[in-house]
């Protein structure tokens, strides 16, 4: 007599929040969210320099779709200083921008002090170095454990100020966007 094999569930995977972006500031700052928060998603960092198109996402969640009813969702972090690279963002428009404009660095001077006027990607950084004594030796491309602690400790005050912020002028921040989503996750009634 031949044996019944049991039917097994269908794989369903957790959720996946991939991450495009520029450079290894970014890339840093992102793997140190996913590290702070540890939630039951998975988050991936997948840096393209200034080549994203949609090909590209619809490519990378691809690969990262185990079922059909798997949930991939993509954010774009970009500085908007970068010339054509606002064309490039608006043309992916199943994407959630998190572009800073002028640069990154603009999100971080957020956690320390307001930014209500224009200002060179240059200046916002010689701004963050004097914003607080953590920031004095900041360099593109890496961030610092006291860095990444004030980073922790006033996400909540640099969301509040990026919020009152024109988004897509300068100066602003839509990475806010993104740990939005991640504060949802750990409370849904947010």
């Amino acid at each position: 007599m031949k044996k019944e094999r049991s039917h097994r569930p269908s794989r369903n995977m957790k959720p996946v929040f991939l991450v495009f972006c520029e450079g290894e500031t970014e890339e840093i700052y992102i793997n140190f969210l996913r590290q702070k928060y540890r939630l039951p998603i998975k988050i991936i960092t997948c840096v393209t320099g200034l080549a994203i198109s949609p090909a590209i996402i619809r490519r990378f969640i691809q690969s990262e779709k185990i079922g059909p009813g798997d949930i991939v969702t993509s954010f774009l972090m970009y500085d908007l200083d970068v010339s054509g690279i606002s064309e490039k963002l608006g043309k992916c428009k199943d994407s959630i921008i998190i572009a800073s404009n002028p640069a990154v660095e603009i999100w971080f001077l957020l956690h320390s002090s307001e930014q209500n006027a224009a200002i060179a990607t240059d200046s916002c950084i010689e701004k963050l170095r004097k914003a607080s004594s953590e920031w004095k030796q900041y360099k593109k491309g890496s961030l610092s454990d006291r860095q990444k602690l004030t980073l922790w400790d006033n996400r909540k005050t640099a969301i509040v100020r990026s919020r009152r912020l024109v988004e897509g002028q300068n100066p602003s921040s839509m990475v806010y966007r993104l740990l939005d989503k991640l504060e949802n996750i750990i409370d849904p009634g947010k």
